[in-house]
């Protein structure tokens, strides 16, 4: 049976890693929405506002990073709505047996690992099987795993856009 103590520990690891990935997500939103609009207006700008293929090509690859940032944002808020829950579902988990619930607690130290583990999957299956049965949990684990990967295209499209606006720039200057 797992110590409420280390149940607390892990619930308030999840919790602390999903504030940490909100404000990253956020400002990395806000970023991604301004680079994009600023690349829009000066597509508009060069290509003139009658241009269809710009407002369709353009507004994909000046705003998809920023959806993607929100999309992330917007996960780990969701989540947050389920954090009062999570250390009784830590505890409920971990206490019954099953491979994946090694993954969030080390017991021989009573440290948490799930911030550090490097392969969730096996956790996140399991959790998504019960869902219903730990939504907070199988929340935090989903958002854990698959915001980073939204941020992770979020900030090389957030570049790519910068860098297409500033030759879109150069381009509208020099002619």
């Amino acid at each position: 049976m797992v110590s409420d103590f280390v149940a607390r520990r892990a619930s308030d690891g999840l919790q602390l890693t999903l504030r940490r990935l909100t404000s990253l997500a956020a400002g990395i939103a806000m970023m991604a929405f301004a680079i994009g609009a600023a690349t829009f207006a000066t597509g508009v700008w060069v290509f003139g506002s009658g241009s269809t293929g710009w407002f369709i090509v353009g507004g994909l690859l000046a705003f998809g990073p920023a959806l993607a940032a929100i999309v992330a944002t917007l996960r780990v808020r969701r989540t947050a709505h389920h954090a009062p829950q999570l250390l009784d579902e830590v505890h409920s988990f971990t206490g019954a047996t099953g491979s994946s619930a090694d993954v969030l607690l080390d017991y021989d130290s009573g440290q948490p690992v799930a911030m550090t583990a490097k392969n969730l999957s096996s956790l996140r299956s399991d959790l998504e099987q019960r869902s219903k049965e730990f939504p907070a949990l199988t929340s935090a684990v989903k958002a854990i795993t698959t915001v980073p990967k939204l941020i992770a295209l979020a900030v090389p499209g957030t570049i790519a856009a910068g860098a297409l606006g500033t030759v879109l720039l150069l381009v509208g200057l020099l002619s």
